[in-house]
């Protein structure tokens, strides 16, 4: 196995038809890469955090503040779509910005998840996402 192959993501998973994510019953959130070939990711990213950047360094930002910055980036060039996701009332909830920042500050385990595998390499390799999809 060459370099190559253990390492190059597929560009189609990363910023294209993204990954899904299947949570069972709860339902399937598709994601692009946080980072990798994902520009829109990059660009949010410095947009949003910028503000924050002298605080971050400093380690003086709120944590809280953070969260809801990351989830709005996460919301904005990360989650593209979900299929079969509830609100709190059972209902389907349709995918919107503030639906996926108000899922994803309401459930920071979800996030922390979603987290871990949209920055994740073998998350987005070819045969790594086959395997994803089927768990």
């Amino acid at each position: 196995m060459s370099f190559y192959e253990t390492f190059k993501p597929d560009d189609n998973l990363e910023s294209g038809k993204g990954v899904d994510l299947d949570y069972g019953e709860s339902g399937v959130i598709t994601i692009h890469r946080a980072g990798g070939s994902n520009q829109k990711y990059k660009r949010v990213a410095a947009q949003k955090l910028k503000p924050f950047s002298r605080q971050i360094k400093l380690g003086t930002a709120d944590p809280e503040v953070i969260d809801r910055v990351m989830a709005e980036i996460y919301a904005e060039a990360v989650i593209i779509g979900w299929k079969g996701v509830k609100g709190e009332d059972g209902k389907n909830l349709s995918f919107t910005k503030e639906n996926v920042v108000k899922i994803l500050t309401d459930l920071p385990d979800l996030f922390e998840d979603i987290q871990n595998q949209a920055e994740s390499l073998s998350t987005f390799r070819a045969n790594q996402a086959e395997e994803i999809a089927k768990n």
